[in-house]
C-alpha cells in the first residue's frame, strides 16, 4: 500500500500535465516545475522495487515514465531542417526587473555576444534613459520602444531597420511589434512579450495575454516571439502556442531545463521553425530577478 501512497501525488501530476487541466492558478503555478516531478517520480519506482512489490512497481513507472518523457527531451535538443544559406542574427531578451537591471551590465553582454535584436521587458522611463546613457541609443539606431512605470514596459531595439511598428494599447502590458530587415534575410515579425503573472488580477488575464499571442504563420511572414513569457514548456497554452509552428530556441538547443527565474524557465525566444537555432545561452544580470537569455537564429534567405 505504501508504493501505490507514495505514486498518487505524480500520478495526478502526470494526468494533469498530460491532459491540460491546468485550470486554477494552483495548478498553473504548479505545473511550472513540472522538471522536478519528472526528477523525484522515480522515488516510488525504487520503494517498490525494494519492497518487492512487482505490481506496485508498474503502477508507479507509469506516472515516472510519463513525467520524463515529456520532460527529457529539453535536455536532448532535437532535429532541426537545414536552412540553406541561411543569414544568422543575435537576438537576446531580458527582463529588467522594473528598470532595475544594471544597464552597464546589459550593455557588456550586449557587446560580448554582439547583439543585433534586443526585446526588454519591465523597461521603465528612467531605464531607459540610464540604458540610453550607457551606449544602449548608440549600439541599436532603430527602435520601437513603450517605457512604463513598474512592470508594464517594454520595447524592441535593433541593429537594422525597422517597419510596420505596433503598439499594444494601456492598461494591458506594452508588448511592441515591428518588422525587421536583415539583408540578405527574409522579413522577420519580432514582438516582445510579456504576459502579466497568473497571479496578477485573476487568471483570465494571463490566459486572455498569452491566447492574444500570435501564432506563427508557416505559410506567411517569419515570425518570432522574445520576451518574459510568464509561462513555461509545460503550460498547455505554451504548447499549443508552439504547435501553430514555432521552436523554442533553447529547447531546440538541449537548454530547455534551465531556470531564468526562480526555479522555472520563462523566459523564452520562440522562432518560425523554417528558421535554424544555431545557440542559445542565459546570463545571469546584476540587479535583475530573470536571466537574460541570448540566440543565434539563422533566417531563410531573402
Amino acid at each position: 500500500m505504501l508504493p501505490f501512497l507514495l505514486t498518487l501525488p505524480w500520478l495526478a501530476w502526470a494526468v494533469v500535465r498530460l491532459g491540460g487541466l491546468e485550470r486554477s492558478y494552483l495548478l498553473v503555478a504548479t505545473m511550472a516545475f513540472t522538471p522536478y516531478a519528472a526528477a523525484t517520480a522515480w522515488i516510488p519506482v525504487v520503494v517498490a522495487v525494494v519492497l518487492r512489490r512487482r505490481l506496485m512497481a508498474l503502477v508507479a513507472l507509469v506516472p515516472a515514465v510519463a513525467l520524463t518523457a515529456v520532460v527529457a527531451p529539453r535536455a536532448l535538443g532535437g532535429p532541426q531542417d537545414a536552412v540553406a544559406g541561411g543569414q544568422p542574427v543575435s537576438v537576446m531578451t531580458a527582463n529588467l526587473r522594473r528598470g532595475a537591471a544594471d544597464p552597464r551590465a546589459l550593455m557588456a553582454l550586449v557587446r560580448t555576444h554582439r547583439v543585433e535584436l534586443l526585446s526588454l521587458q519591465e523597461l521603465t522611463p528612467e531605464a531607459a534613459v540610464l540604458l540610453d546613457a550607457a551606449g544602449l541609443e548608440e549600439a541599436f539606431p532603430h527602435r520601437i520602444l513603450d517605457p512604463r512605470a513598474g512592470a508594464r514596459g517594454s520595447g524592441i531595439l535593433s541593429r537594422h531597420p525597422l517597419r510596420d511598428e505596433r503598439f499594444s494599447p494601456p492598461p494591458g502590458p506594452a508588448m511592441p511589434e515591428a518588422t525587421v530587415l536583415v539583408p540578405g534575410a527574409q522579413p522577420l515579425v519580432v514582438k516582445a512579450v510579456h504576459p502579466v503573472g497568473p497571479g496578477i488580477g485573476g487568471m483570465w488575464r494571463w490566459e486572455r495575454d498569452l491566447d492574444g499571442l500570435p501564432s506563427a504563420t508557416p505559410g506567411g511572414a517569419m515570425r518570432m516571439l522574445a520576451g518574459d513569457f510568464n509561462a513555461t514548456l509545460d503550460h498547455k497554452r505554451m504548447r499549443r502556442l508552439l504547435g501553430t509552428g514555432y521552436a523554442d530556441a533553447a529547447d531546440t538547443v538541449g537548454d530547455g531545463l534551465r531556470a531564468t527565474y526562480s526555479l522555472v524557465q520563462i523566459d523564452h525566444v520562440l522562432v518560425d521553425r523554417r528558421a535554424r537555432v544555431t545557440a542559445a545561452a542565459f546570463h545571469d544580470v546584476p540587479g535583475s530577478d530573470h536571466a537574460a537569455m541570448t540566440a543565434t537564429i539563422s533566417l531563410p534567405p531573402q
